[in-house]
């Protein structure tokens, strides 16, 4: 195996020497300006060729817009990069897919923008109602023959269909050719211009090779090799999202490239530290994206095989391996549990998270599977899933989830219910009359009115979000990540038609802890005990509680709260959460599929705790509310094995669209031998309890005060934000303060 150039240069072990310049590899991409077209002359040849063809099918247009882009556009390949993927395209596609957006819905549910906007403002909900950012492709699907493997089938099915295919179908099939050709002719363009940059750096003349070869066999053809597998994803990855469509789960990474490291090192073509090199390279390519500013991208591994078998194996470990020595917050590693997972998988990412590797999610494999399952996807297709996003199910290859169309605040309901459906900030009417709250004699008549306004709530916010559902075909057909789907080849249908096998809709759930120890208080305070009337909590919620400190103190500390193992509040709890979820699935959505529910919050419990009033659990107005599907912050006042005992009696079976607790520890309870079984331990009885997910920080608060006095000492602290890590020194003041209100548990 050669590892030096022909000048005697040494190929590999380069990664941490360039790690500044992989850094800054998407700053100022020196493009060949001989390669193609500037961005401008792109939009002008794109533009001409759309006036040209008005009656053109959109998925038509818009594959040939996307094989202007990609023959045409200026490229750049990188002489000390392991891996190209560098095309000038300017966003162009995107942007003219926003444009055809923005005149379908001028042109449709007029009536409804103005209260869905307003909602989405007093922070009821959150809303992609056309979520194009939390889909997947068919990784294995791509790879087993390459594209052109796809477009075989693509030609065998439309010749199946013959006379009887309408002409949806056969512009569908076209798309499928236009766009798989142009990509192939892309990777074309990068091998050639590989092979002429060796002139120019002669002692870069293997990696240059290796990158031209790597072209010329991927993505036209099913790789042979780890290498090839790697290029393939990665250019994929990067023309879907230019295509217009976030890319949201990298694949189940040690189950899909494991075949192809293992035959390289059977057949002496790369060792296990080349391997890990080039996993590096790859990720950085994340990293170098968000800057360590947003939220990464997923990767999942272990969990099991569709027979039930487990996945864990080598380069498992390999790849933790590479992800701790880059010390990088992005990508973000989900990791899925099963009962037979091996103690050692355990023990190893415990230990990475409590010294600050913390881009973790860790899944368990028994409610997420039985989840998909309740939804109607076969056992074997519900042990495929992959975590969309950041901890979202959906069946890979076969299913386009869609994950994260609409999140609700679910403490919203209680302000409508309190106010007859107006929203106390503003005064406006926006949900149904459910009557003057004082004159409810029971809680059963507060509930009911609570239960009211977020079922108004969905009913209202679903429908719309159908309507824009049908716009999908015609505002953002999608051949490219369409032809590696199960179904829509065989049926000559896009996504957005709802071609693949699953398609599905998330409706997450968010704040319940906030609705639930509202609630609660409501009923024990004004209900059970009359200590203080409907009229005098409604007077002291509109005056923040200014002048009523003694009240506020009461039902913060004195009523039960969720996280706590208090039986009152854990049902109180369920019985939100089961109303919740039960409704979501009366639902269907726009392309002939379910909607599916999901309990957590993300940034939600900031943007919609700024624009929520105080509440009656004792929270003042435009706090945060709370993180994940677990108590406030600090409200769980009774350690973190009450807080798993509260979390996994909700039935995650109910969460098809997933659901996670955040838990904040101090390193001094996962400090030494004893803290890492503590830690295992904990993530063991939450799982067996039937927890769904977890994602841990582990820190010192005073580190972080610290670290906002003193940033330049603390410039690579990582801080799991919610479904994704960040450095904390890349948060606003604001969000740093909420990570520096956290309470951190004991074990």
């Amino acid at each position: 195996m050669t590892t030096v150039s022909a000048t005697g240069v040494s190929v590999w072990e380069t990664f941490d020497s360039l790690r500044d310049h992989l850094f800054d590899q998407f700053q100022d991409v020196p493009y060949d300006q001989t390669s193609g077209l500037p961005v401008d002359e792109l939009r002008q040849e794109i533009e001409q060729f759309l006036a040209r063809q008005p009656e053109m099918p959109r998925v038509l247009q818009r594959a040939h817009m996307y094989r202007i882009v990609v023959t045409r556009g200026q490229i750049h390949v990188d002489p000390h990069d392991w891996f190209v993927d560098k095309l000038n395209h300017g966003d162009l596609m995107r942007q003219i897919r926003d444009g055809w957006y923005e005149a379908a819905r001028d042109a449709a549910s007029a009536g409804e923008d103005h209260w869905n906007e307003r909602l989405e403002e007093m922070g009821a909900f959150r809303a992609y109602y056309l979520d194009l950012g939390h889909i997947s492709p068919g990784w294995e699907n791509m790879l087993a023959g390459g594209l052109s493997g796809l477009l075989a089938q693509a030609r065998q099915h439309r010749q199946r269909l013959g006379t009887d295919a309408t002409d949806e179908q056969l512009a569908f099939y076209e798309a499928i050719e236009i766009v798989y050709e142009a990509t192939i002719a892309l990777a074309e363009r990068f091998a050639a211009q590989a092979e002429a940059l060796i002139v120019q750096h002669p002692e870069h003349e293997r990696r240059l090779r290796t990158l031209a070869s790597l072209c010329r066999r991927v993505p036209a053809h099913a790789p042979q090799t780890l290498h090839e597998a790697l290029q393939f994803a990665w250019l994929m990855h990067e023309l879907i999202e230019m295509e217009g469509e976030y890319v949201r789960s990298m694949g189940h990474f040690d189950r899909t490239f494991f075949s192809y490291y293992h035959s390289d090192l059977e057949a002496g073509r790369l060792t296990r530290e080349q391997a890990k090199e080039l996993f590096k390279f790859l990720w950085f390519k994340y990293y170098a994206r968000t800057r360590g500013r947003d939220n990464g991208k997923n990767f999942v591994f272990a969990g099991q095989y569709p027979d039930g078998t487990e996945v864990t194996n080598e380069l498992t470990y390999l790849a933790l391996e590479a992800y701790e020595e880059m010390n990088t917050p992005d990508p973000k590693l989900s990791v899925r549990f099963t009962p037979a997972t091996e103690k050692r998988l355990y023990y190893r990412v415990a230990d990475l998270i409590r010294r600050g590797h913390n881009s973790f999610v860790l899944m368990n494999d028994v409610p997420a599977v039985e989840a998909l399952v309740q939804q109607g996807k076969t056992l074997p297709d519900a042990r495929f899933y992959l975590p969309i996003g950041c901890y979202e199910p959906a069946v890979e290859g076969k299913e386009v989830g869609c994950t994260m169309n609409v999140t609700f605040n679910l403490a919203k309901g209680v302000e409508l219910a309190l106010h007859d459906g107006q929203d106390p900030l503003t005064g406006e009417q926006v949900g149904p009359q459910t009557g003057d709250p004082r004159q409810f004699a029971t809680f059963e008549e507060l509930y009911q009115a609570y239960t009211t306004q977020m079922d108004y709530m969905l009913t209202r916010t679903i429908t719309y979000m159908r309507e824009h559902e049908a716009m999908w075909p015609q505002v953002n057909p999608s051949p490219l990540i369409a032809g590696t789907i199960d179904d829509c080849l065989a049926r000559g249908q896009d996504i957005g038609e709802g071609g693949a096998h699953y398609n599905a809709t998330g409706c997450v759930g968010a704040a319940l802890a906030n609705a639930c120890d509202s609630l609660v208080a409501l009923k024990q305070a004004v209900f059970e005990e009359g200590r203080y009337s409907m009229d005098r909590i409604l007077d002291a919620l509109a005056g923040d509680y200014q002048g009523q400190e003694p009240m506020r103190q009461y039902l913060l500390h004195r009523a039960p709260k969720w996280g706590n193992g208090e039986p009152v509040a854990d049902q109180m709890a369920r019985r939100i959460a089961d109303h919740y979820c039960d409704k979501v699935h009366t639902f269907g959505n726009g392309r002939g599929g379910p909607c599916q529910a999901a309990l957590f919050s993300l940034t939600a419990q900031w943007t919609f705790g700024q624009a929520t009033g105080a509440l009656p659990d004792g929270r003042h107005a435009h706090e945060a509310l709370s993180p994940g599907v677990g108590a406030v912050s600090g409200r769980d006042r009774d350690g973190v094995t009450a807080l798993v005992h509260s979390v996994s009696g909700l039935d995650f079976t109910k969460t098809p669209n997933g659901a996670v607790l955040d838990v904040t520890l101090h390193p001094t309870a996962v400090r030494g031998a004893d803290g890492l079984d503590a830690f295992v331990g904990l993530i063991k009885t939450f799982f067996a309890q039937g927890g769904y997910a977890v994602q841990f920080n582990v820190f010192d608060v005073e580190d972080l005060r610290e670290a906002q006095r003193h940033p330049e000492r603390y410039a690579s602290l990582q801080i799991r934000v919610t479904g994704w890590s960040v450095h904390f020194n890349t948060l606003s003041r604001y969000e740093q303060d909420q990570f520096i209100l956290r309470q951190t548990h004991s074990l």
